[in-house]
């Protein structure tokens, strides 16, 4: 018996011996066949299912051509990619954001970055940068001059948006107190009932907000306290399998609009200055 197992064993290495360059060179072979298929399958597109909220002029608003400036440029990144986007969804800015969250959508749009949401999404590069101001009632208004004018006190800044910038350190610092009603409009109305000291926004926010409240613009006062300077980002769940796929699609496509001028033409068709 134990002739015999050793009669296989010389066998054994006799033949592996005779193929083992074959054996080499075929292993080899399988190794690069099987990562070009995996990279075949990394980088081929799929459609792509985004979702993101309304009233947010001009970068998503179904009033605007395209859906707003920011729903334009992400359909467009993706085109100059290579990838086809089936379906924008248009849901408030909480599901749309919760959905997104648990992957049911391939990412959504335009966020800023604060720490939470990046421990549960990935960020694109950024895009149209806004900034945030402080805005009070006229009788108020000489009343903000410096940052530590703000400590102590209550503003409103609605739903959904992030806290960022001075207001955001002073909130931890539990130096500020907020106020989140679901609409901006909804904040110029408590500014002016003195429910709130303050009104965090942007310019074009602030607008919109102001018209539907009916507020006029001479009863409030933008101030020169620039809260931050917000840029926007395409953001994937870091649940989402393709994420990272999506995001240097997203990325290759922002770059390509950038160099070839789309990117500038698009803040010009809607008016738009960084």
């Amino acid at each position: 018996m134990i002739l015999k197992i050793m009669k296989c064993v010389n066998w054994f290495h006799l033949c592996y011996s005779v193929f083992r360059p074959i054996f080499k060179y075929l292993s080899l072979y399988m190794a690069l066949i099987l990562l070009l298929f995996v990279g075949l399958v990394k980088a081929e597109p799929f459609p792509l299912t985004l979702v993101t909220g309304d009233e947010y002029p001009p970068f998503t608003d179904l009033d605007l051509h395209q859906g707003g400036m920011a729903t334009s440029l992400v359909l467009s990144a993706f085109e100059k990619s290579g990838y086809f986007v089936r379906e924008i969804e248009w849901l408030s800015w909480k599901r749309g954001y919760l959905l997104a969250q648990s992957a049911q959508y391939h990412g959504t749009f335009p966020y800023g970055w604060n720490e939470e949401r990046a421990e549960a999404f990935y960020y694109s590069d950024s895009f149209f940068p806004v900034l945030s101001y402080v805005w009070t009632s006229q009788e108020q208004k000489h009343r903000f001059i410096n940052m530590e004018d703000l400590e102590g006190l209550v503003f409103c800044n609605p739903r959904g948006y992030g806290n960022f910038g001075v207001a955001l350190e002073l909130i931890n610092r539990n130096l500020l107190r907020r106020e989140t009603p679901n609409k901006m409009k909804q904040c110029f109305t408590m500014l002016m009932l003195k429910r709130v000291d303050f009104v965090i926004s942007i310019h074009s926010d602030a607008m919109i907000g102001l018209l539907e409240s009916g507020v006029s613009l001479d009863e409030v006062h933008q101030t020169e306290l620039i809260i931050a300077d917000i840029p926007h980002h395409f953001i994937v769940s870091k649940q989402l399998p393709m994420a990272q796929q999506v995001i240097e699609a997203f990325n290759q496509g922002l770059k390509i609009l950038r160099d070839n001028g789309d990117y500038d033409a698009l803040k010009k068709e809607f008016n738009w200055v960084e």
